[in-house]
C-alpha cells in the first residue's frame, strides 16, 4: 500500500495540524511589573488588615469603657459591656447594666431652647451624686463659679479668685496653689460628670461633711429662664417670688434632688 493511501498514523495527523496552524507568538512576562503589581496588591491587603484591627480594637475598648461621655456630644452606650466587664472582674455583675444607645442630648441641647426632659435631668443629677458630691463633701465649698471670664472658690480655706477681686466677695484674695489644685479638682469632678454647670451656690454640710443642700446652675437654660438642680432631701426649697416673676422648683423622682426655674435678670 502506498504510503500516500494507506491509513495515517497520530504522528502524521499531528504534523499536518502542525502545517496548518497559526504562528503563536512567544510569550513575554515583564517581571519587574508582575512583582510591583503583587507588592502592592499585598500593601493594600496588610493596609485594611491593620485598619480592621484598630477598628476592631476601638471597638473592644469602647465597649469595654462604655457607657462614655463625649463632651458636648452626649453618651455612648455599647451593648455587651456591662457583660463584659462583669467577665474581666472589673464590675459587679449584679450591677444593673445601662441600656446601650446613644444619648445626644448635649448635642441636640445647643439646638433648642427650653428645660431638659425628664430622662435627662434623672441622668444628670445621678451624674452629679456619683462623680460630683464626694469632692464636694471632701472640699467643703459654699461657692464656686468657673465661667470663661472669672474663676471664684469660696470654702474653708478662704475665698479665691482669678485676680482677688473679680468675685466681688468680702475677703476674697487672689488664687494661691492649694486652692486653684482644690478648683480644678471639683471642676474635673464636674467634667466627668458630664452635667453642664460651672456654678455652685448655696452649699451646707452638716458637722460630720456630709452635703445638706446645694444648688448648681445648669449652663443650658432658656432664653428668659435659668435652670438649676437643687439637692435638699429634708425639705422643699423656697419659691420666693422675684420682681421678674416667681421661683418654681418640681421633685426629680424620689432622690432628693429638684429642678429649678428662675426668671432670668
Amino acid at each position: 500500500m502506498s504510503s500516500d493511501t494507506g491509513p495515517r498514523g497520530a504522528d502524521d495527523v499531528v504534523a499536518r495540524l502542525r502545517e496548518g496552524a497559526h504562528d503563536v507568538p512567544p510569550a513575554r512576562f515583564d517581571t519587574v511589573a508582575v512583582l510591583a503589581a503583587a507588592r502592592r496588591a499585598l500593601r493594600r491587603r496588610r493596609r485594611r488588615q491593620a485598619a480592621a484591627g484598630v477598628v476592631a480594637g476601638g471597638l473592644l475598648g469602647l465597649t469595654l469603657a462604655s457607657p462614655v461621655h463625649l463632651a458636648g456630644v452626649g453618651t455612648v452606650t455599647m451593648p455587651g459591656g456591662h457583660r463584659l466587664r462583669g467577665v474581666l472582674g472589673v464590675q459587679d455583675p449584679d450591677r444593673p447594666a445601662p441600656a446601650p444607645g446613644v444619648d445626644l442630648d448635649e448635642l441636640f441641647a445647643h439646638f433648642r431652647f427650653g428645660p431638659p426632659s425628664p430622662e435627662t435631668m434623672a441622668r444628670e443629677v445621678a451624674a452629679l451624686r456619683r462623680d460630683v458630691v464626694p469632692v464636694v463633701e471632701e472640699l467643703r465649698p459654699v461657692r464656686y463659679l468657673s465661667p470663661a471670664s472669672c474663676d471664684v472658690f469660696e470654702y474653708p480655706r478662704g475665698t479665691f479668685s482669678d485676680d482677688g477681686a473679680c468675685g466681688g466677695r468680702p475677703g476674697e484674695r487672689r488664687f494661691d496653689d492649694t486652692a486653684r489644685a482644690d478648683l480644678n479638682r471639683l471642676r474635673d469632678a464636674v467634667e466627668r460628670s458630664g452635667v453642664p454647670t460651672h456654678e455652685l451656690r448655696s452649699a451646707t454640710y452638716a458637722p460630720d461633711g456630709a452635703l445638706l443642700t446645694a444648688s448648681f446652675r445648669r449652663e443650658e437654660s432658656g432664653i428668659d429662664w435659668n435652670y438649676a438642680y437643687v439637692y435638699s432631701p429634708d425639705a422643699r426649697p423656697a419659691e420666693p417670688r422675684t420682681a421678674l416673676g416667681r421661683v418654681t422648683v418640681t421633685p426629680i423622682g424620689a432622690t432628693g434632688w429638684w429642678f429649678e426655674r428662675s426668671p432670668d435678670d
